[in-house]
Parts: C-alpha cells; sequence; structure tokens
C-alpha cells in the first residue's frame, strides 16, 4: 500500500515536468501503462491531467501485442478493468479505433457491465475483424459462448439476420488467400533443427 501511495505521489510530480511532445514520440503514452497495470488512480490522475484517452500506441509499439490493440480502452477492458473502462469512456475514448474492438473482448469474458459501458458510449454492435471477414458480425461470433449475451446483442440490433445470408450455404468456406506482412506480424517460431552426431 505504501508503495502505490509513493508511486502516485511520484506520478503527481512529473505530471507537470513532463513533455507532452517527448511523450508522443515514445509511442507509449503514461495512459497505456496505467491502464494495462490496473494503477486506477494514476488513470484518473493522467486524464485529469489532460492526457488525450484516445492516445494510440505506435505501430511499432502496437506490434508486440498479438492482437494489435492500441487504446487504453483496450487495455482496461482487456484486463477486465470495469472502473478503468468507465473512466476512459466518461473522459471521451473512442470504443471503435482497435482493429479488434473491445467489444468483442468484453463479449468473450462475459462481462455484460463492460459491454453495457461500451454500448452505451458508442461501441459498434456489429463488430467484424477485418483479418478474419465473415458475412456475420464477429459480435455473434465471440457470444456463442453465452446465450445470454447473445440474445442481449440480438434484442439490441446487432445484425443476425446476415448469419441466414450465407453465400456459401452450409457448405465449406473457400480457403482464405490471406498474406501476413512480416514486418508488421510476429514471425511464425521456427522448427528447431536437431543434429545427430555420431559416436563411431
Amino acid at each position: 500500500l505504501l508503495i502505490c501511495v509513493l508511486v502516485f505521489q511520484i506520478v503527481s510530480m512529473l505530471i507537470p515536468v513532463t513533455s507532452r511532445t517527448r511523450v508522443k514520440r515514445s509511442g507509449i503514452s503514461p495512459l497505456h501503462l496505467a491502464a494495462e497495470r490496473n494503477n486506477d488512480d494514476i488513470l484518473e490522475e493522467l486524464i485529469d491531467a489532460g492526457y488525450d484517452v484516445n492516445t494510440a500506441l505506435s505501430q511499432e509499439r502496437s506490434c508486440l501485442y498479438e492482437d494489435r490493440r492500441t487504446t487504453p480502452l483496450y487495455f482496461a477492458v482487456f484486463n477486465n478493468n470495469i472502473y478503468a473502462t468507465e473512466l476512459l469512456l466518461q473522459a471521451g475514448a473512442n470504443p471503435n479505433v482497435d482493429l479488434i474492438n473491445p467489444l468483442l473482448i468484453s463479449i468473450r469474458h462475459g462481462c455484460l457491465k463492460t459491454m453495457k459501458l461500451l454500448l452505451d458510449h458508442g461501441a459498434n454492435i456489429d463488430a467484424y475483424i477485418t483479418s478474419h471477414p465473415t458475412t456475420f458480425p464477429a459480435t455473434i461470433m465471440f457470444s456463442m459462448k453465452y446465450l445470454s449475451v447473445l440474445k442481449y446483442l440480438l434484442d439490441l440490433g446487432c445484425d443476425a439476420v446476415s448469419c441466414f445470408e450465407c453465400q456459401y450455404g452450409n457448405g465449406p468456406h473457400p480457403v482464405l488467400n490471406y498474406r501476413r506482412d512480416r514486418l508488421n506480424d510476429p514471425q511464425q517460431p521456427k522448427q528447431p533443427t536437431i543434429i545427430q552426431v555420431s559416436t563411431a
């Protein structure tokens, strides 16, 4: 507890003397770090100090995460931190910026409170994942595990009709020719090479 208080005091002293330009050039905002580490007091202090809640991670930093997250809101939702999510949304965080919509993450967690917060602040109820094209919203795909969540989304107007209008019907879908970009996507681990030495 004492360490948390000291960290908060240090951050409070650093905020007025920190160059926003240098923070921007670093590719990561203190908001990202506070949200990632569930430091709600520090997150609140940074928001009160005027840090932009929609600041995105640089592409280099975003590539360090498999899901390509970019916003502090994504970190808060990913950690299932309802308070931080609410703080960021009330401060004007856009819930539709990340490649994978935070609403999909809250659905995956099965957290109705976070889902409601995101939807109340304009999250796209018909969110798709661009790297996984489907004819129906990813919100439906992610909610299949939780039927009460699926019903909730359908009651709110999620586009379920597209589920029944697939051009391939019940048959198999063609293979998607999706090439990953070797510079922006993680490298596939290479198989280890085994060398056998003869003792003869």
